[in-house]
């Protein structure tokens, strides 16, 4: 067995070995696939194993890092690399979770660089990968994109969610290997119940992310239409990337944001809406300490309701 070769275990036995190619070929130029059926009786009866052999081991090593802990069908596949003689491996620690989301509908001409560049604007990108058949080499029409934070992949798919990318028009959502708790983001035009914005992240969580805005997008433009809705604490616009975050007073009232803003025009665009990312708060202390002083960014902006 090759150096860049790694182990799978507890696989639902309805996987076949092209499922298997399938899911790992994200990572990689897979060379080869081989699953065992498991003969073997006790509480692991149920459940096969296998092996992939990567042409590289840097793709391997990737495999490792971002499928291991991967729900495939039914199990939470175990992936780390095969030990020589047939062992099975022992498993290291359990990776750090990674938050991965599905593009589909994607247009021949998108490659991997066209889909890292769209998507690096909403954070760190540990992985794009255009799905590509292994014959032909032809793009298949989907990919996926693997962040480091939730709430990054979050603003992904709120923001781009029927965007164009390329000549077509692309449909983004969690990918279905792992499953986060999350209800599906809402077509085009669709309103997502304010029960499920307010659930979607910790109440201590009260900024804003606001994606899809012109260029010339000022602070008043995204003032009026959130004052509405509560006291703005903070606004941070990124008009050059077309982004903002807007601080609202409470967490209430952000999702009542996110829930009737989605989709507003500011200048001639649709903006897109979802919850910003906000640091956990430690010995209770605010964004402002008790005298009035702010104890973050001294760049960030305070604004009054009106």
């Amino acid at each position: 067995m090759s150096a860049a070769a790694i182990y799978v275990g507890n696989l639902d036995q309805r996987v076949t070995d092209v499922m298997l190619l399938e899911q790992f070929s994200s990572m990689g130029t897979v060379a080869n696939v081989k699953i065992i059926q498991n003969h073997r009786q006790g509480p692991f009866s149920n459940v096969n194993y296998g092996f992939v052999e990567f042409a590289d081991r840097l793709a391997a090593d990737r495999a490792i890092q971002e499928l291991n802990g991967f729900k495939l069908l039914d199990y939470e596949i175990k992936v780390n690399w095969a030990q020589q003689g047939g062992r099975e491996p022992t498993f290291r620690e359990e990776q750090p979770e990674h938050f991965q989301i599905f593009i589909g509908d994607l247009a021949p001409e998108v490659t991997d660089e066209v889909l890292t560049h769209a998507f690096a604007t909403f954070g760190d990108i540990i992985n794009a990968h255009v799905m590509k058949d292994s014959m032909s080499g032809n793009s298949r029409g989907f990919g996926f994109v693997t962040f480091r934070e939730k709430s990054e992949a979050e603003q992904a798919i709120a923001s781009m969610n029927g965007e164009q990318l390329g000549s077509r028009s692309i449909r983004v959502n969690w990918a279905t290997q792992k499953s986060h708790n999350d209800a599906p983001p809402p077509r085009p035009g669709q309103q997502l119940p304010y029960e499920i914005v307010l659930q979607q992240t910790p109440a201590y969580v009260t900024s804003v992310y606001v994606g899809n805005l012109p260029p010339n997008t000022s602070d008043n433009d995204l003032l009026q239409p959130f004052q509405k809705f509560g006291y703005i604490q903070e606004i941070k616009l990124q008009a050059d990337r077309g982004i903002a975050f807007i601080k609202m007073d409470t967490h209430q009232h952000a999702a009542e944001a996110i829930v009737n803003l989605q989709g507003m025009n500011i200048n001639g665009r649709d903006a897109k809406l979802s919850w910003g990312k906000d640091r956990a708060p430690q010995n209770n202390w605010s964004s402002y300490s008790g005298n009035g002083q702010r104890n973050q960014n001294n760049n960030w902006r305070q604004h009054d309701r009106n």
